[in-house]
């Protein structure tokens, strides 16, 4: 029963020009034949292949088992990241996750308490300084040897699969929604890690400089409505004043949803239980309705936004500037704007 219930499940998600025989063949690695028996219902399907099955289709073990308790569901988290390989690793799933996704039956919701990882995965100082404090955060022995950004070798293969990241990203219909708040992280990142020397001056300047080339991007985006590539993806950007945003994030494919919670430092949860996911949503509908089109308001209110974040990134740019010209004896005296 619960084979032909797994098999009606997947036919669902297939694509209809792929041989569905073949495809199951291939997540399995078995053959043809092997393939055939079980989805005609010939061989049982193992409760392992049925793990696997579900996770390369994106299958609810909640729905397909039928379990009725609303407080218990079943979730995926992601691996652990310890090194610039396993970031590599990372960010390689999310290009291949992010291009299924390139297609008119797709679209993400991103409730942004943080600038999203996407935008700073490009060729640009400001993307390279994001991954080395990533790897100083996450790999134990970058923190320990206190490499400065400067004299940290960063994998050309880490930079490539982050940029395929981005690039994905910037294919997917997006939708998301912003607060004031959205470049605390960075600039705290950036402000620290010139305070404790391990970036330098100009360094710092370049990367303050990429922040804002970056808002200005997002800032013109916002105003079209789209992204400036050759799709001209659909990009809504939403100003909510009232919500406390949380970085959970729900993509919709097709017929199905899933719900991204994050629960540590580029690790997350994948919740596919229908109604958790439908919950979710309609709760994101509910901010929409008393948030801000950016694309749909007038260039004043759009200004009204941005201007803010522009002013932090003046604020830092000035911290910086103050901290380099004054020994650090004398900052006692000039108490600087925290962040």
């Amino acid at each position: 029963m619960i084979d032909s219930v797994l098999i009606n499940f997947i036919k669902k998600r297939c694509d209809e020009n792929i041989s569905f025989i073949d495809e199951i063949a291939s997540v399995l690695e078995i053959n043809y034949d092997a393939a055939y028996r079980r989805v005609n219902g010939k061989t049982n399907i193992t409760l392992k292949e049925t793990i696997k099955l579900s996770k390369h289709f994106k299958i609810s073990l909640d729905t397909l088992y039928g379990f009725n308790n609303a407080d218990e569901i079943t979730i995926t988290k992601t691996p652990e990241i310890k090194n610039a390989t396993d970031l590599e690793i990372y960010f390689l799933k999310l290009a291949k996750d992010l291009a299924v996704l390139d297609n008119d039956k797709s679209s993400i919701f991103y409730s942004a308490k943080d600038l999203p990882i996407f935008y700073v995965l490009r060729n640009d100082l400001l993307s390279k300084f994001k991954l080395y404090v990533w790897l100083y955060i996450l790999d134990a022995n970058v923190a320990k040897n206190g490499v400065s950004f400067e004299n940290f070798n960063i994998p050309k293969s880490l930079q490539n699969a982050a940029i395929q990241a981005g690039n994905a990203y910037s294919n997917v219909k997006i939708s998301e929604m912003w607060n004031y708040g959205i470049i605390n992280s960075v600039i705290n990142q950036i402000h620290y890690f010139f305070e404790v020397k391990l970036i330098t001056y100009n360094t710092a300047t370049k990367i303050i400089e990429d922040l804002k080339k970056t808002i200005n991007n997002i800032e013109t985006c916002s105003f079209l409505g789209k992204r400036k590539n050759k799709k001209q993806t659909v990009f809504n950007l939403y100003h909510n004043e009232l919500l406390t945003l949380n970085n959970n994030i729900i993509i919709k494919y097709k017929d199905q949803k899933t719900l991204i919670s994050p629960y540590s430092l580029l690790r997350y949860y994948l919740i596919e239980d229908e109604e958790s996911c439908n919950k979710f949503d309609a709760f994101l509908k509910e901010q929409v309705s008393i948030s801000k089109l950016l694309s749909k308001t007038g260039v004043k209110e759009r200004m009204l936004f941005f201007k803010p974040i522009y002013q932090q990134i003046k604020d830092l740019a000035d911290n910086i500037n103050f901290l380099h010209q004054f020994p650090m004896k004398y900052l006692n005296q000039f108490p600087l704007k925290k962040y």
